[in-house]
């Protein structure tokens, strides 16, 4: 029977191994940022196809939304984004896992996604991203306050003028379509590929939590190519990371993945139809004592699901 874990030691619990591999942790994460970039780029000549035999602006997804884009431009957009994230990381992911972990349900027990995970658990995550969000904020404006080079800072704006595109929300379906896109397929397919492949083959190099943890953490944040945001996101990936480490089960991270993600969203299509009045394409000002105390919560709350005794 396990031991459990002595009071308010978050890396004490024993972690189940990784199901061993024939082939080599650095093998692995090579073929999955190779299948990556392979499969991402047929997303691209996917799109250019549909495009073309629908009629659409095949050039649209490179030279990026305007603030004042068209529903047809949004549309279009999530389109490409939709395709792009599905192969990248949700189809890319699976072809690696697949690949090095056969059969299907040798795979499948690798990610650890077979076994269903406590209720606790699900909405244990779920509340330490809400949490987090002030202190995710506050790191955000210290992130911006770093100089970065010209040409980072223009990638920036554009990415971020296309963001804001997408969510100008005109109904309830552009709302359905951007949890879809922004919430669901992310928390599938990241969480496939940083934490069920990333975080476990660095796991086997370095064969500690901690490390592995705050490492996949830090790709995860720097695969987004938005380095204003790398704290923060670095932040919620070594949460999202505990959570995989924790509960040995992917359906506890990417539940807190889709609900960071949709209270974003959500919290946005209230904006625009007036029901809020926080608007999160501007900037949002925390104040140091909120953040401290969003940490604390933070830990608090992860210490109280660490000792949990009817829960793995």
């Amino acid at each position: 029977m396990e031991q459990e874990p002595e009071q308010g030691h978050l890396f004490e619990r024993q972690h189940t191994p990784v199901i061993a591999a024939e082939y080599s942790a650095f093998l692995i994460l090579t073929m999955q940022l190779l299948a990556s970039l392979t499969l991402g780029s047929m997303a691209a000549l996917l799109y250019q196809a549909l495009a073309t035999m629908v009629g659409w602006d095949g050039g649209l997804i490179y030279g990026g939304l305007h603030a004042n884009a068209t529903m047809l431009e949004r549309w279009q957009m999530r389109t490409f984004l939709i395709l792009s994230h599905v192969l990248t990381f949700a189809l890319a992911g699976w072809v690696v896992v697949r690949t090095f972990y056969p059969p299907t349900s040798r795979a499948l027990d690798y990610l650890q996604v077979r076994r269903e995970p406590p209720t606790v658990a699900i909405w244990g995550g779920i509340w330490l991203m809400l949490f987090s969000i002030p202190l995710a904020l506050y790191l955000y404006q210290l992130n911006r306050a770093l100089p970065l080079p010209d040409v980072l800072r223009q990638a920036e704006e554009q990415a971020n003028e296309v963001l804001k595109a997408l969510l100008k929300m005109e109904d309830a379906w552009e709302l359905v379509a951007n949890l879809i896109l922004i919430a669901l397929i992310p928390a599938i397919g990241e969480e496939l590929v940083f934490r069920g492949v990333v975080q476990q083959q660095i796991m086997r190099l370095v064969r500690s939590p901690w490390a592995a943890i705050v490492l996949s953490g830090a790709v995860f944040s720097l695969a987004h190519f938005q380095f204003e945001g790398f704290l923060p996101r670095l932040l919620l990936g070594v949460i999202l990371g505990w959570l995989y480490w924790r509960f040995q089960s992917l359906w506890v991270p990417v539940a807190a993945h889709f609900a960071n993600n949709a209270v974003q969203v959500v919290a946005q299509y209230l904006y625009h139809e007036r029901v809020s009045s926080l608007n999160l394409e501007e900037d949002v000002s925390v104040p140091t004592y909120l953040a401290a105390l969003s940490g604390a919560l933070i830990l608090i709350l992860a210490m109280w699901l660490n000792n949990r005794k009817n829960i793995l």
